[in-house]
This record gives structure tokens, sequence and C-alpha cells, in this order.
């Protein structure tokens, strides 16, 4: 089961003993810093949970699956996200 953004929000709530407006703001704010971050081309790194960086793929030749046909990929960014070992381990346990 997948948890979506209100229920993630209520949990947050729930767990700090804060209210659900302040953690939604809370919550957009850091999305909000995190994207401006990597428009920026910086790193961001979470030591101990994870690593966050926008890479730049270049233009390539594919195949269009409907017809088999040459197409071109343009170039365009790509978020690699790389989660800890620490956090593996965790939830391994």
């Amino acid at each position: 089961m997948a948890v979506n953004r209100k229920e993630f929000i209520n949990r947050m709530a729930e767990n700090g003993q804060v209210t659900k407006k302040s953690c939604r703001e809370y919550l957009d704010l850091m999305f909000d810093t995190f994207y401006e971050l990597l428009e920026e081309g910086e790193e961001i790194r979470f030591y101990g949970i994870m690593n966050a960086e926008a890479r730049t793929t270049p233009e390539r030749v594919a195949r269009n699956p409907q017809n088999g046909e040459a197409c071109i990929v343009p170039e365009h960014k790509r978020i690699k996200i790389k989660v800890s070992e620490t956090v593996l381990r965790d939830l391994n346990e």
C-alpha cells in the first residue's frame, strides 16, 4: 500500500504532536528547497539517509515501440537518489 501526501502529513503530525497545517507547510518548504537545490545543480546529502543529484542524460537514438522506427530522445535531466546503507540495513532488520 502506498502512502499519499495527506496520509504522510497526518502521520507526521501525529508522531510530532503538532498541527497538520504546520506539517503541510514544512513539507512544502522542504520539497521546494529540495527542487531548488537540484535545479541549481547541487548535490543533496543527508548523512545516513540518502544522496540526491540531478544528472544530464545525453541525447540518444531509441526505437519507438509502436512502430519500430528510430527516434531521437533529447538531452534531459534525471534525478538520481541513492539510499544509504544505514537505511537499507535498518529496513532489513
